[in-house]
Order: C-alpha cells, then sequence, then structure tokens
C-alpha cells in the first residue's frame, strides 16, 4: 500500500514553473486525492497506476494509437503540455530514478500500419506492456486482416505469442455511425482454443489488474478491451484502494448487495456499463428478489 501511495502521487506532481491547463490541475488534485483518501479511484486513475506500478516495477509500458496521449474521452493525459509554451511532461517517467520508461505516442489514422506494428514489437519483446489503442473502436476496421490473420491465430499457425492489448473505445453513447460500436460480436466469433481474451470490464479495479497481468504472468495472449465511454466519469464506478492494493482480476463479481438468498427470484448476468443502469432501477423499483451478477 505504501508503495501504491507513492507512485499514486508521484504521477499528479509537476515541475515547478510548468504551466498545466487549469482543467488539468483540478484533475490532477483529484487524483492527488484518491490516493490520500484511499478511496474513489476512478477510471482514468485505475489505468494510470497500472502503467504507474508497472514502471516502477521496472516493466516498460508502450502505447500507441491516435490521442493515445490524452486518450480519446480526456480520461489519460499521460502526457502534459505547458499552456505557455507547448513544454511537454510525462508524470509517469518521474516516479523514481532506476524505473523503466513509457513510451506513449500519438499515431495518424493508418491503423494497419500502426497496429501491425505493435502486433511485431510485442513478439520481438514480450516483456513490455504493448497497448494499441483506437480512437473509436470501429476504427479496428482499418486493421482487420492484422487482428483475424495474425493477432488471433499466430499462436496456433506459427506458435508465436503475442501479449498485445487493443484499447478500443465503444461508445454506444449515441455518437452516430462509426463512433459507436467496436464490433464485439467479432472478437467472440474468433474466440477459440484460449487464443484471445475479450473484457468488458466494470469498475477501474479490474482494468487495474487486467493490464498489469499481462505482463506478469509467465504466458501471453492478446487482450481486447471493450474500453467505456459513460463509466470514464460516473460517480459509481469507484474502486477503493484495496480492491487495488489487496485484490486480483475477477471473472465473476458477485452481488455486492446484502440479499436475501431466499427471496431471490432472478439472477441477471451483465457486463461493464449495463451494471449501473440495473442496479439502478433495482433500487428505483426497491426490488429484493433480482440478483446481479
Amino acid at each position: 500500500e505504501a508503495e501504491f501511495k507513492n507512485v499514486g502521487v508521484a504521477i499528479t506532481k509537476t515541475p515547478v514553473g510548468f504551466n498545466v491547463h487549469s482543467k488539468l490541475v483540478r484533475l490532477l488534485e483529484g487524483r492527488r486525492k484518491m490516493i490520500e483518501d484511499g478511496a474513489g479511484l476512478d477510471w482514468g486513475m485505475g489505468e494510470s497506476l497500472a502503467y504507474a506500478t508497472l514502471l516502477n516495477s521496472k516493466i516498460p509500458v508502450r502505447i500507441t494509437g491516435q490521442d493515445v496521449e490524452r486518450g480519446t474521452f480526456t480520461h489519460r493525459h499521460c502526457i502534459l503540455n505547458d499552456s505557455e509554451n507547448g513544454t511537454k511532461f510525462c508524470p509517469m517517467n518521474n516516479i523514481k530514478a532506476d524505473q523503466a520508461k513509457i513510451e506513449i505516442h500519438n499515431s495518424n489514422l493508418s491503423e494497419s500500419a500502426v497496429m501491425g506494428f505493435e502486433y511485431g514489437y510485442s513478439i520481438a519483446n514480450p516483456k513490455v506492456l504493448s497497448i494499441w489503442e483506437a480512437q473509436f473502436g470501429d476504427f479496428g476496421n482499418g486493421a482487420q486482416v492484422i487482428i483475424d490473420q495474425f493477432l488471433c491465430a499466430s499462436e496456433s499457425k506459427w506458435s508465436r505469442f503475442s501479449g498485445l492489448v487493443l484499447l478500443l473505445p465503444h461508445g454506444y453513447e449515441g455518437q452516430g455511425p462509426e463512433h459507436s460500436s467496436a464490433r464485439l460480436e467479432r472478437f467472440l466469433q474468433l474466440c477459440a482454443k484460449n487464443n484471445l481474451q475479450v473484457c468488458n470490464l466494470t469498475t477501474p479495479a479490474q482494468i487495474f489488474h487486467a493490464l498489469r497481468r499481462q505482463v506478469l504472468r509467465d504466458f501471453r495472449i492478446p487482450l481486447v478491451v471493450m474500453s467505456p465511454k459513460s463509466l470514464l466519469r460516473h460517480p459509481e464506478a469507484i474502486s477503493s484502494m484495496k480492491e487495488f492494493t489487496e485484490g486480483s482480476f475477477q471473472e465473476v463479481i458477485a452481488e455486492t448487495k446484502s440479499l436475501d438468498v431466499s427471496g431471490v427470484k432472478r439472477v441477471l448476468l451483465c457486463s461493464g456499463k449495463i451494471y449501473y443502469e440495473l442496479r439502478a432501477e433495482r433500487e428505483k423499483q426497491n426490488r429484493s428478489d433480482v440478483a446481479i451478477v
């Protein structure tokens, strides 16, 4: 916990004289308070702490894609820009002297080229957490050949193992065509013989553990994450510090409300943001006969 707190504070600091945009000042102050309170850690902080704690353990991280420095929905801000002179600063590369480094590069809209490079990088250097993030999940369409021919099949065809992570912001928030779906069904149809992990996560602690285990365990499988939009700032999509420091990735999250089991008539199975909508409706109807898993 002490190490976790030290890392959390370090990634909210900026150099003396560095002019942080006023909106980002509030973001950094809010994240520092999350660490100090040990509660209310949101999605952006959970993801950032996954990278930062790996760097602190001398495990490098590499992220490419459109607008990844800031994050499509402005939740990441891994690279800060001085609002007066444009100088760049990366707090994650300033945790301690002997840490590993994060490489994070905004790339152009050439998904096939960029994802193809990152796929090769993940095989050439499997001890790096390699991530490609789409601007919107649909943009993975531009790299469909890489996904079909290499990412999901290289272990079976050539015994080449990749731990590449695809972060696919999927929306479904009324954004219209090409800004709504990461084509979840396509990835599920590609799943066979444990060749892919496809996740639609619900809590910040889950993204933290899912990303870290990609490089901490002794085998490599690609990870496809249906990255949320509404959960980035959802007031209930938060985790406590103990869920990070003492918890682990959960394939199943049991009912969190204290219900009389004998009175439960229906169990709802879901994933991702729909959980919060179901929970809110259950509270609205004052139902105690429905469990949500």
